[in-house]
Order: structure tokens, then C-alpha cells, then sequence
């Protein structure tokens, strides 16, 4: 059919509805020649009308389900979105079952404190020795001994006992003893006698709160030989230590903390095989 048939089919009102809604030239001239009214009251839609449904119900002149394949450039741009949303873990998981296993190994075999360039285990500071001395003096039959003690532990308590003796220890004079609370890390405490004839000896003890004996002096007049005998403890130093017990991990500042390296125990076992499968799960191929 040519243009001129379908223009005098549209004037004599003899067109096909459907024709007015495909060419939107003959439905805009025959909204004006009949009015947007009548048409509407035919049931007649307009081309944009028909235009919308078609969208919305998702029908096309292409209805068939065909996929298009993708070219070169927007398949290697969909795997580098892939990549950028899902990102590859393994790499990660592997750095950190390496620098666990390193950890722990190093922290075994050296000790952490040993490597580490701030050190993390502290000394105690040193204690000093217990020093206990008797000095005696006489003035008119009259026996004065004086005990001292030097470095004692503030807040605990001390006993000092004592033997006097006379005429070459073969007449004992005095026996006693004194007790007190360190509220300092020196005591000073004196003790008279009345004495006759010389030699003047005696013999004291200084004792913890246990009444354990710390430590022994004694002398004789006119003498005056003083003898002392000190108790040393060993002490455990960090330099010997410098393994972190991994199960006190949190009180890394107590010296109980650590211990001897090259000694490893249930714990340590236990994360050198978990990091080991960390590290093995991250470098394994997919």
C-alpha cells in the first residue's frame, strides 16, 4: 500500500487501528482531523503508549533468548572486576603463617629477648647481701655489745639471739634475744651485761620470720674478733632467660615469665603446627 492509499483510507475512516499506532505521522494527523477524544474513545493508543509497553513487558523485535558472545577486552575487564571484588587471600594467609612460624622457631631456639632489639625481660634489681656485726665494749665490769644489720628487707620481721659468756666461755652470764619489724634496710640494737672476769665471749644469730637463721656472729673481749657468715642465693637473670613462656604471655614483665631457651613446651608445639598449616594452605594451588 502507498502513501497516497493509506492517506485516503485515513480521511475516509477506513484505516486499520493498528496502523495509526505503528506510524505516529498518520496518528498525529488523525488526532487532528478527529480529535485526541474520539480516537481514545475507539480504543486507539498512541505510538509512545504502545512504545511503553513493549519496555515494560520486555518485548522487543529481538524476543528470542540469544546470548551475544563477549569480546576480548570486556572479558579480561569482567576477571579483573572478579578479582577486585573476591580478592585472593592465599598470598595473605601465607605471610602470616610464615611470621608465626618464625616467631615461635626463633623464640625456641634463641629466645625472643635475645633477638629483640628492645629488651622485654627485666632484672630485678639486685639485691644486696646481708651484713650482721658485733661489736663489744666494757667499761666498768660493765659488757656492751652492739649488733648491727645492714640490707634488710623493709616490712618483714627479724630476731637476733645472743650467748654471753665469761671466764673463757666456761661461765654463761646472758642468754636472750630481740625481735622486730624492718621498717628500713638498717637496725641497730645494743645489749648490756654485767661481766667479771675475763675473757668475755658471746655468740648471736640473726633469723628471719621463720626463725631460719640468716646469719651468725660472735667474739671475745679483749679481742674483740668479729665473725660474720653471709647465705648468697642464686638469682634468675633474664640474660640466662631470654624464652617467653607463650602461656604467660601476658605478664611478659614478671621474670617467671621466661625461661632457658631451646626448651619448648606444649603450646609452642601446637602453634609451630598450626602455623605450619596456615602457610601450607596458603601457598597450595587451587
Amino acid at each position: 500500500m502507498n502513501e497516497g492509499e493509506r492517506l485516503r483510507e485515513l480521511l475516509d475512516g477506513s484505516m486499520d487501528p493498528s496502523e495509526l499506532e505503528s506510524y505516529q505521522e498518520y496518528y498525529k494527523l488523525a488526532e487532528r482531523v478527529y480529535g485526541r477524544e474520539a480516537l481514545d474513545e475507539m480504543g486507539i493508543s498512541t505510538p509512545d503508549e504502545i512504545k511503553e509497553e513493549k519496555v515494560q513487558s520486555g518485548s522487543s523485535e529481538f524476543s528470542h533468548d540469544v546470548i551475544l558472545p563477549k569480546s576480548g577486552d570486556e572479558s579480561i575487564t569482567d576477571d579483573i572486576e572478579d578479582l577486585v571484588k573476591e580478592p585472593n587471600r592465599r598470598p595473605f594467609l601465607t605471610i602470616i603463617g610464615l611470621i608465626g612460624l618464625m616467631l615461635v622457631s626463633s623464640n625456641i631456639v634463641v629466645g625472643v629477648d635475645a633477638i629483640s632489639p628492645i629488651s622485654l625481660c627485666e632484672d630485678m634489681e639486685e639485691p644486696r647481701e646481708i651484713e650482721f656485726n658485733s661489736i663489744a665494749q666494757v667499761n666498768n665490769n660493765t659488757l656492751t655489745i652492739t649488733f648491727s644489720v645492714k640490707n634488710v628487707t623493709s616490712g618483714e620481721n627479724y630476731t637476733i639471739t645472743w650467748d654471753i659468756s665469761q671466764n673463757g666461755s666456761q661461765e654463761l652470764v646472758d642468754s636472750g634475744s630481740f625481735s622486730w619489724l624492718a621498717n628500713g634496710n638498717n637496725f641497730v640494737h645494743s645489749h648490756t651485761v654485767t661481766v667479771q672476769i675475763e675473757p668475755y665471749a658471746w655468740s648471736s644469730k640473726l633469723l628471719d620470720e621463720n626463725m631460719s637463721i640468716i646469719l651468725t656472729a660472735g667474739g671475745d673481749y679483749p679481742s674483740s674478733d668479729v665473725n660474720t657468715m653471709s647465705i648468697i642465693e642464686s638469682r634468675k637473670l633474664c640474660e640466662d632467660n631470654p624464652k617467653l613462656k607463650l602461656s604467660e604471655i601476658m605478664n611478659y614483665q614478671d621474670l617467671d615469665a621466661w625461661g632457658p631457651s631451646g626448651e619448648g613446651d606444649m603450646l609452642d608445639g601446637m602453634l609451630v603446627v598450626i602455623f605450619s598449616l596456615i602457610s601450607l594452605f596458603g601457598i597450595r594451588k587451587r
